[in-house]
């Protein structure tokens, strides 16, 4: 054991102590950070920028139409009235194309004369974008058409009011003993989302870092010095080892970044981060969900990685490895849309899936604890099982040098009894 935990500390100083993980553990919380910051800093300045010329044959549905789409928040968006004189409706849309052509108008927009009755309206506009402007437009337009039928059919004010009243919404939390409080959704899901993705890109990282470290032993013949005085196996537990306990500080240091941050009351936008929702059993799950998914997939990386003699030749077999981290990721709407339903269940108990689906049920709507509970221990048994399996590759790759691989190679070297 000592000399297993020798090469634990090994693996860990030399990742912890290299700037690469300094670096890396300040440069991707913060492009992560300005991944989310930047479009929303942006955000106002684009929005100032759009400007719609509006034609309005009959001339009492603009003033209506440029009220209501200054009442919105965030729009941003400015309405030019073009006149359109009796006759000359063709030559004011061409000038008004030919303006948007130009760029001096972001969209267009006709409004038909009979617009009450045949409801027709025309946008215009050079780019596929612009039609977020048309979308923000849409409801205003209905409002407009909405009013003047209502005016029309001779509804009171009042009852316009009353009619056309929107939803005052609160959003409140439910805890498991019935106690009700505020929550920022918003700020929730950023949170969660956040501890998905570190689990996602550590997964992944140090997954890889793992086969590479293999190979670079294996080319520098670093390894067969190693195994003078340690067996295979150790050799292995103690590059895993070391190598997840680096990927863990980093987390570590993540995760206590972003929890003080809540706790200051930091916000991105109009949305806060509160991490306030965190409970007890969300972060140890996440604390074992990445432990558990770092030995699954490592343990699969570093038995590939004792097989091949390059990083090239590694990525036949680490492909379809990444790819059962990269599924999950994919998978994730449905989970959101359902977190409680049986495809959610089925597919988080999944062993190669668990870290990642089972944590987000965890986040959102917390499955029941026997469903935790037996994720864990469908893990647990897996990384077993895979732990043998990659034990044997490593034992006969380690010390294997000259040609690269084959799927029949791993399969042979798997049916051999241990």
């Amino acid at each position: 054991m000592r000399k297993t935990f020798v090469i634990i500390r090994r693996e860990y100083l030399e990742r912890v102590r290299s700037k690469g993980f300094i670096i890396s553990t300040v440069l991707i919380p913060l492009m992560m950070s300005l991944v989310m910051l930047i479009p929303m800093l942006t955000m106002d300045n684009v929005d100032a920028e759009r400007t719609v010329g509006v034609i309005d044959p009959s001339g009492e549905h603009y003033p209506v139409l440029r009220d209501l789409v200054t009442d919105i928040e965030r729009t941003r968006i400015a309405l030019i009235p073009l006149d359109a004189p009796p006759g000359g409706l063709e030559d004011t849309i061409d000038e008004m194309t030919a303006s948007i052509q130009t760029e001096d108008l972001d969209a267009g927009l006709v409004i038909s004369a009979d617009f009450i009755d045949s409801r027709e309206a025309t946008f215009y506009s050079k780019s596929v974008s612009a039609g977020i402007i048309r979308e923000l437009l849409a409801p205003s337009l209905n409002r407009v058409l909405r009013q003047h039928r209502f005016n029309d059919a001779g509804v009171p004010d009042s009852l316009h009011a009353y009619l056309t009243a929107y939803t005052n919404w609160t959003t409140l939390s439910v805890s498991d003993e019935g106690e009700t409080t505020s929550r920022d959704n918003d700020g929730v899901f950023a949170v969660a989302f956040t501890l998905i993705m570190i689990l996602y890109m550590m997964v992944l990282v140090y997954g890889q870092q793992t086969l590479t470290g293999v190979i670079e032993e294996k080319s520098t013949r670093v390894v067969e010095v190693i195994l003078s005085s340690v067996p295979a196996s150790r050799l292995m537990q103690g590059k895993i080892l070391g190598i997840g306990g680096a990927g863990l500080t980093q987390v570590a240091i993540w995760t206590i970044a972003i929890l003080v941050l809540s706790t200051r009351g930091v916000s991105i936008g109009s949305m806060s981060l509160d991490a306030t929702f965190l409970t007890p059993l969300m972060l140890s799950s996440f604390i074992i969900f990445f432990v558990l998914g770092f030995l699954l997939f490592s343990t699969l990386y570093a038995g590939v990685g004792s097989l091949c003699n390059t990083v090239q030749e590694s990525q036949q077999f680490a492909t379809p490895i990444a790819m059962f981290v990269i599924i999950p990721m994919m998978l994730l709407t449905l989970i959101m849309m359902d977190p409680s339903g049986t495809l959610a269940t089925v597919l988080s108990l999944v062993p190669f899936f668990t870290p990642i689906l089972m944590f987000m049920r965890v986040c959102l709507e917390t499955p029941p604890l026997w469903q935790i509970l037996l994720s864990w221990v469908l893990m647990v048994v897996t990384i077993y099982g895979l732990t043998r399996m990659a034990g044997k590759l490593f034992r006969v790759g380690i010390l294997m040098h000259g040609a690269a691989p084959s799927w029949a190679t791993l399969v042979k070297v798997l049916r051999q009894a241990d």
